[in-house]
């Protein structure tokens, strides 16, 4: 049997940090504007965010990844409050 070497394994994963990113900028754009194309712009970026939070935690490993998948989570319900306030108002 070879052996194929030694994987390293990081915290997180480009993926989960570029996630979290679009939901942050979701969240400051829905924060400031509520209506208008910037609106749909920050939808559409946490639409994105949110895809990405789904795919990448669906089974993270370790207390970090935990961790950061529950400031995503949080990320999430603060991009859908927003939306809300923006569809509604």
């Amino acid at each position: 049997m070879t052996h194929s070497g030694d994987i390293t394994h990081t915290i997180t994963t480009r993926g989960q940090l570029a996630a979290l990113a679009l939901l942050l900028a979701a969240v400051a754009v829905l924060a400031k504007w509520h209506e208008g194309p910037l609106f749909w712009v920050g939808a559409l970026l946490g639409l994105a965010g949110l895809g990405g939070y789904f795919t990448h935690f669906d089974s993270p490993r370790g207390a970090p990844q935990w961790l950061l998948a529950a400031v995503g989570f949080c990320m999430v319900a603060m991009f859908t409050i927003q939306l809300l306030i923006g569809v509604f108002s």
